[in-house]
């Protein structure tokens, strides 16, 4: 009887590190975005990221696996009853939680600015929207497998041409549920580039609409020249500056 519990056990305590992983790592990202978020001097408006459990991806698995291995650590603690194998299967979740954070892939758009990150602790890169030719979501189909799309996985991300021609290929994320957002930030910059270029162009147009305005102030300098030239005349005994 003991023996047919411990392999019922067994999925059931796989199951518990894995989804004791998700909330923990989800519960920790939203804390650390809110903390430290992508954007600098301006509020985010449009965010996506990639999704661990839903995204195809080798990385991803691996996190997947060591959350899994957490409970199987916990499952070798009921077997053997070893009280530390218990606080080791904790430390191997904490494991999971960590290597999640580190390969944490998130994009974020501001009102002047591109911003993304491949992993919490690398460099936060910046993209200026006056830099930015076009941008382009972008679907893929994608092999391999997860838990929540079996083999019938599709990728999308967002792809920015620079004006020197140059593509930025941001992170990829799940298309099922991830499209939108991909599609939120991908349409946040185009209103912000459009609105960033109806504004140069209006700059532009200033200085012909000038023009008058510039020609009728150097007309009345030469008057004002003149009026003091004559001052001049009529007064040779004083000087005029």
């Amino acid at each position: 009887m003991k023996i047919l519990q411990l392999v019922l056990a067994l999925p059931f305590l796989l199951a518990i590190g894995v989804a004791a992983h998700a909330l923990l790592a989800r519960t920790v990202k939203a804390v650390l975005w809110a903390w430290s978020p992508l954007a600098t001097g301006e509020p985010e408006a449009a965010t996506y990221e990639r999704r661990v459990y839903h995204t195809s991806d080798r990385r991803m698995l691996e996190i997947i696996g060591v959350a899994a291995a957490a409970g199987l650590v916990m499952w070798l603690a009921l077997l053997l009853e070893w009280p530390w194998l218990w606080a080791a299967g904790l430390l191997v979740l904490g494991g999971a939680v960590l290597l999640d954070v580190l390969r944490w892939e998130r994009v974020a758009a501001s009102a002047h600015n591109l911003w993304f990150q491949r992993g919490y602790r690398s460099t936060v890169r910046q993209v200026a929207l006056e830099n930015i030719r076009d941008v382009s979501v972008e679907e893929s189909e994608a092999g391999g497998f997860t838990l929540r799309h079996g083999r019938r996985n599709r990728l999308v991300r967002l792809s920015v041409r620079m004006v020197d021609k140059r593509v930025v290929a941001l992170p990829k994320t799940d298309a099922h549920r991830g499209l939108d957002a991909v599609e939120a930030v991908a349409n946040h910059l185009r209103m912000r580039m459009q609105h960033l270029r109806d504004r140069d162009r209006a700059r532009s147009a200033n200085p012909a609409a000038a023009e008058p305005a510039k020609a009728q102030e150097a007309e009345l300098r030469r008057a004002l020249r003149k009026l003091r030239q004559s001052a001049a005349q009529r007064s040779p005994g004083r000087v005029v500056s």
